[in-house]
């Protein structure tokens, strides 16, 4: 619709020239080179239209002329581009299936096509990767350190092979080296965190969770939570260089960032013992136990009693703590346990039914199998019970989130998959039991040889960790 009126437009244009030139008609005479043309205006203006017409085709068919070899050329290099772009989505399409021989084939097309390196560089590595030429690989990734459009790329597949060549510290340092050119790129700041974790650089580890935490990489409550178990992590470092100072004051920072963190108030209260500040340590723990009642929590507070205390004394202990958290059934069970102890068969048998209502669970059981065996020597009745002990949930333990495995102490790193801050206090179900053997806290010496508790387990420091 628009070209017709824009032709009728111009068709319009020309006819009032026109109606215009006949409405005034007039003569021209040109005299050159002793000869005389008269003709009319009007035949004038025709024959210089015909002439500028003549002229301009002419100057477009000169410059056809002259563009034509360039465009010739243009378009055999956009044809090249083509079948290489071709070639090099061919080559990926014969990476993701697996076959190295075509991608190496397409690779080599794709390079001879293109002429770019950039663009076939990350083909060629990907296939001699695919055919198990590492070395090759190698080389075409430290090629693309050279550019930098491919130097990130090329900084990935060194650390990828450094990762599965178990090199963790050129791994760390291509990590680095990739984190200075993009330094919120998620996969970046969890491989550099993950690395200073293994390699016990817990400073490190706490600067990059915080660059992680503020490109909301990590969500701040996962951060906090994180923090918490490296500062922990931090203090056994410190410990085991025999900072003891150092290792009280991170594991200290930890419980005042999340209170209710068990593992942090266990390990604050162990090294506040040993450092003769038993009161404190006591305090602490019916502090942990009134946000976060935990087993590891009895056992401690069990460990700190009087030397001399006895099994009464104990019972008036826990019931203390019981106080601050009633009717929970971690300490009702420890209650009842130390009732046991003390041969106060009601309380305990009262207690434990309580649990049993609520929370059944295997030591329920045979605490209840053994208080009808104490109190009324009623085999019967224990065997009963111990029936259902054998049926009912393992107790609680320190379980990882990401591979299942159950630990006897609470670790920062998962023991069978190698996972951080992933232990959480829950039933195991259909899981594999680790037994890490624990490196004791020893509390002074006790004149009562017959006390249990003596010495509560703590998770080993890290093999070659270092506080940083």
């Amino acid at each position: 619709m628009r070209r017709a009126l824009f032709f009728f437009l111009k068709l319009a244009i020309v006819i009032a020239v026109a109606v215009w030139l006949v409405e005034r008609p007039g003569s021209v005479a040109i005299e050159w080179g002793g000869y005389l043309v008269e003709t009319s205006t009007g035949v004038l203006i025709l024959l210089v239209g015909l002439l500028v017409v003549l002229a301009a085709l002419g100057y477009r068919l000169w410059h056809g002329v002259l563009r034509a070899p360039g465009r010739m050329r243009q378009k055999r290099h956009a044809a090249r581009r083509e079948k290489g772009y071709r070639a090099l989505t061919q080559g990926m399409v014969a990476v993701a299936a697996g076959d190295a021989e075509a991608a190496q084939r397409y690779a080599r097309r794709a390079d001879i096509l293109l002429h770019e390196p950039p663009l076939t560089m990350l083909l060629s590595a990907q296939a001699a990767q695919l055919n198990g030429d590492q070395e090759a690989a190698r080389r075409y990734f430290e090629a693309m350190l050279k550019r930098p459009e491919t130097e990130f790329l090329g900084l990935r597949g060194l650390l990828n092979q450094s990762l599965r060549t178990d090199d963790p510290a050129r791994a760390l340092a291509l990590a680095h080296r990739a984190r200075a050119l993009k330094p919120k790129t998620p996969w970046v700041l969890h491989t550099c965190m993950d690395l200073e974790i293994r390699q016990g650089r817990w400073g490190d580890a706490l600067r990059t969770l915080d660059d992680a935490v503020r490109a909301r990489v990590i969500d701040p409550e996962r951060g906090r939570r994180l923090r918490a178990s490296m500062l922990v992590e931090r203090s056994r470092a410190a410990e085991g260089k025999g900072d003891l100072r150092a290792a009280a004051e991170f594991v200290h920072t930890a419980t005042q960032l999340l209170p209710d963190f068990v593992p942090a108030v266990v390990r604050e209260a162990s090294l506040l013992d040993r450092a003769g500040k038993r009161k404190a340590a006591v305090k602490l723990i019916e502090r942990g136990w009134e946000r976060e009642p935990h087993p590891d929590l009895v056992r401690l507070y069990n460990a700190l009693g009087p030397a001399d205390e006895d099994a009464l004394a104990r019972v008036k202990r826990l019931e203390r703590l019981n106080s601050l958290r009633p009717d929970h059934p971690d300490g009702l069970t420890a209650l009842a346990e130390a009732e046991l102890a003390a041969q106060l068969w009601g309380s305990a048998r009262t207690h434990l039914l309580k649990v049993e209502a609520v929370r059944p669970s295997r030591r329920v059981y045979q605490l209840l199998a053994d208080l009808e065996q104490s109190e009324h020597g009623d085999s019967a009745a224990a065997r009963t019970w111990l029936a259902k002990a054998s049926s009912a949930d393992p107790e609680p333990a320190w379980t990882c989130t990401d591979c299942g495995a159950a630990a006897e102490i609470w670790t920062g790193l998962c023991g069978n998959c190698g996972s951080f801050g992933t232990l959480s206090w829950r039933v195991p179900h259909g899981t594999i039991r680790l037994s890490p053997v624990p490196r004791p806290v020893t509390l002074p010496a006790r004149a009562d040889p017959a006390a249990q508790d003596r010495q509560f387990p703590v998770a080993p420091a890290a093999g070659g960790a270092t506080a940083s």
